[in-house]
Parts: structure tokens; C-alpha cells; sequence
């Protein structure tokens, strides 16, 4: 394959994913152009964004302008992608018959329920897992079912996984993770140490649905749920490229489909959950290159609606995203230190914890085996060079209230 600038097969892809007819058609005269398809392609399979592309494609007509070999790679793709994501789906139904019969009740969120509630086929949304919310207190039969049925618990112990989850620097939601066949089931239980209003276990519980779906039945989150998922989710993981588009473009179509109706109770639902300025981000991103997407006017009542300052922080994480939808790659680290608390609570709460252990066990008996730890010149070394970076951000000044911006958004749900 031809070489091509990274930046543009990034933006290129971004533009075909969230862009209007207008945009797409041109987009793809400059992909064309500049023999990049194969870098596109490739992109939108890692970003999990394939049939939005191919959708993208064949409403502005340039599907047809491809060559015989181009269009049966990006159609094997489409039909891998649509065979794997009914699969998932069709597990998911299984999964959750499993547990009902254990007692517990589970809601299944995030991809399968956008394609279960916003896209209606699995062929438009592609789907790598089955991510499921339970009730905490369900967590040890949903255990022991998953397991009885051959499903291994891959994650660390309970209480070790659990704590290292609230000291982490990262926003972690807190899940347990089991495998089968390469299958992965990951159980939700809570949104972040404080879960946004909206997202927490018992209203997704309560305000679920049950909807058919690859010709069996799951039971998803609620329409206003399952967009504050995808909201939640860009914001937790710092907007990466790898999957904003994905989220953005699942906000999109909610818009499209629900935005009339319910447009007005998910602003308020983002309002009091802390993700408004979140939202306003994405809207404006995908506002950019679609002025008449249904999500166009959603922005316009969340300008009237939020405040002068979640409007600049909305401004601000737009510019974050932008940046690495560009390829800039803003430095996570710097993101984490401009969360002071965070990042101290992240140094210290170990310590303190490591401390309570050995006054319990002063013996060391069934302690832990600690981990290899790397040669002392090594660490100092990647220390030294990790403030540099720190270093290097902080100077670029038009940067560091965009990181400011997605850390304070964070933090709300530390």
C-alpha cells in the first residue's frame, strides 16, 4: 500500500463516519485521490466503525466508484462484522436466560443495546463483547451460573480488584470479567467510584426494556440510559480515537430516531448527572460536519440550556476531541495530574491500604506475591522521561485548559 499522512486517513475516517452526504462524497474524492482506501478501511475495522463507513458510502454514490477488489474487501468486511455482531447478540440472549434462572435480573447496555434499540439490525453497529449491568448483591449467583456454564472469571481477586478500581488515577467502571470460547461477558455493577445520577444499577434496572432482536429477545437499557452510556463511555476512556467515533455516531443516530420525543428528558438526564458539557462536546463534534443532523438541534437547545461555564468546558472537550480524532495524541498522563485529587488519592490510598495489610498480617502469611519490579536505573529513567512529556504539554498552553477540561469532567464521577 501507498504511504499516506496518518492525520489524514484519521480525519478522513472521522468525516465518513459522522458527516453528512455533502461531506462524505467529499471525503471520498479526497481518499480517492491521495490511493488511501486501503489505510481507511483498515482504520474503520479498528475503530469499529465499518457500517457506518459503508452506509456513508452508499448514500453519496462512492461505493460505486470503487474497483472490483475494493469493493469485495469492504463487503466481506460488512458481512463479517454483521455475522459477528448477531452472534454476540444471540449470546447475550443466552447469557441473560442463564442468569434469570440464578435469580438475577441483568440489563445488557452499550453496544448490544444500541443495535437493540437505536439501529434496529446488527449488520449497522458492530458489537466486540456482551457488557451486562447487575445489582452488586447478585454478583456471587451470577458467579457461580456463568462459571457452572464453563465461563472463567479472568478478573483479579474481588477486594483487590475492587480497591484498585478506587484508587486508580482512570475512570474505571466497576465490572467483573468472564471468558468462554473467546467470548468475553464483562458484569456492570456501578459507573465510576460516584456514578452519574442517571446510570446508576437499580434506574437502569428499572427503566430497562425488553426488545427482539436477531430473532431473540434481550433486555437493554432504557432509550435515555443507553445514550448516557455512550456519552459516559467517551468521556471515561478520555475521548480516544479508537472509539469516539463510534460513540458519537450511536449519539447521532439516538438523536435521529428519539430526538423528538425525548430529546428534552435526555438533556435534563444529562443535566443531572453531570454529562451535559460531555454531550454538548460530542453533539458539536458531529454538528461540524452534519448541520442537519437531528442531533443539530439538540445542540442548539443545549446552548439556550447549559450555563456560560458547561458551555466553555463543552467548548474545551470539543477541542480535546478534535485533536485526537486528528491524531495528536494529548498526553493521558497530564490529563491525570490537573485532577489533583485524584492523582493523589491514587498514590496515597495504596500506601495506606499496603500499610493496613501488613498491621493484619505482619507475618506476610497469604500475602500477595509481590511483582517483578524493574531495575531501579529503569524506573528512574522512564520517570524522568514521562515528566518530560508533562513538561512539554504544559508549555503547549492551548492544550492545557482543553486537559483541564476532561479531567474536572472526570472527576465529577471519581
Amino acid at each position: 500500500m501507498r504511504d499516506v499522512d496518518a492525520s489524514f486517513v484519521r480525519t478522513a475516517l472521522a468525516d465518513l463516519a459522522l458527516g453528512d452526504d455533502v461531506v462524505a462524497a467529499a471525503t471520498a474524492r479526497a481518499i480517492a485521490a491521495a490511493e488511501a482506501w486501503p489505510h481507511v478501511i483498515a482504520l474503520a475495522v479498528q475503530w469499529r466503525v465499518v457500517p457506518q463507513v459503508y452506509e456513508a458510502l452508499g448514500r453519496c454514490g462512492a461505493i460505486d466508484d470503487f474497483d472490483a477488489g475494493l469493493r469485495a474487501r469492504l463487503r466481506s468486511q460488512v458481512f463479517a462484522q454483521a455475522l459477528h455482531s448477531a452472534s454476540i447478540v444471540r449470546t447475550c440472549s443466552l447469557v441473560q436466560e442463564l442468569l434469570a434462572q440464578a435469580g438475577v435480573i441483568s440489563v445488557a447496555i452499550k453496544g448490544i443495546a444500541t443495535i437493540a434499540t437505536i439501529y434496529g439490525a446488527a449488520s449497522r453497529r458492530m458489537v466486540a463483547d456482551v457488557d451486562l449491568v447487575i445489582e452488586e448483591d447478585r454478583l456471587a449467583p451470577a458467579r457461580t451460573a456463568l462459571e457452572g456454564a464453563g465461563f472463567a472469571d479472568i478478573s483479579p481477586p474481588f477486594e483487590a480488584h475492587v480497591a484498585a478500581i478506587g484508587y486508580s488515577r482512570y475512570l474505571h467502571n466497576y465490572a467483573r470479567t468472564f471468558v468462554r470460547d473467546g467470548v468475553e461477558i464483562d458484569l456492570h455493577w456501578q459507573f465510576g467510584p460516584r456514578p452519574p445520577a442517571a446510570l446508576s444499577a437499580r434506574r437502569i434496572l428499572e427503566r430497562s426494556v425488553e426488545v427482539p432482536a436477531e430473532r431473540v429477545n434481550v433486555r437493554v437499557s432504557g432509550p435515555i440510559e443507553t445514550a448516557l452510556v455512550a456519552v459516559h463511555h467517551a468521556l471515561r476512556n478520555s475521548f480516544p480515537a479508537t472509539s469516539t467515533p463510534k460513540d458519537a455516531a450511536d449519539l447521532a443516530m439516538w438523536w435521529q430516531r428519539f430526538g423528538d420525543a425525548q430529546g428534552d428528558a435526555l438533556i435534563a438526564a444529562a443535566l443531572e448527572s453531570g454529562l451535559a458539557s460531555s454531550m454538548l462536546a460530542l453533539g458539536r463534534v458531529i454538528a461540524q460536519r452534519n448541520a442537519e443532523a437531528a442531533i443539530s438541534r439538540g445542540v442548539t437547545t443545549m446552548e439556550a440550556t447549559l450555563s456560560r461555564t458547561e458551555r466553555r468546558e463543552a467548548e474545551r472537550l470539543r477541542s480535546f476531541v478534535e485533536r485526537n480524532l486528528r491524531g495528536e495524541s494529548p498526553d493521558n498522563t497530564t490529563v491525570e495530574l490537573l485532577a489533583p485529587a485524584v492523582f493523589t488519592r491514587s498514590i496515597v490510598g495504596p500506601l495506606l491500604r499496603n500499610a493496613r495489610r501488613g498491621e493484619r498480617n505482619p507475618q506476610g502469611d497469604g500475602a500477595e506475591t509481590p511483582g517483578v519490579r524493574r531495575p531501579l536505573l529503569v524506573r528512574i529513567c522512564g520517570r524522568l522521561a514521562r515528566a518530560g512529556r508533562i513538561g512539554r504539554e504544559l508549555l503547549r498552553l492551548e492544550r492545557v485548559a482543553s486537559y483541564r477540561a476532561v479531567a474536572r469532567a472526570q472527576s465529577r464521577f471519581h
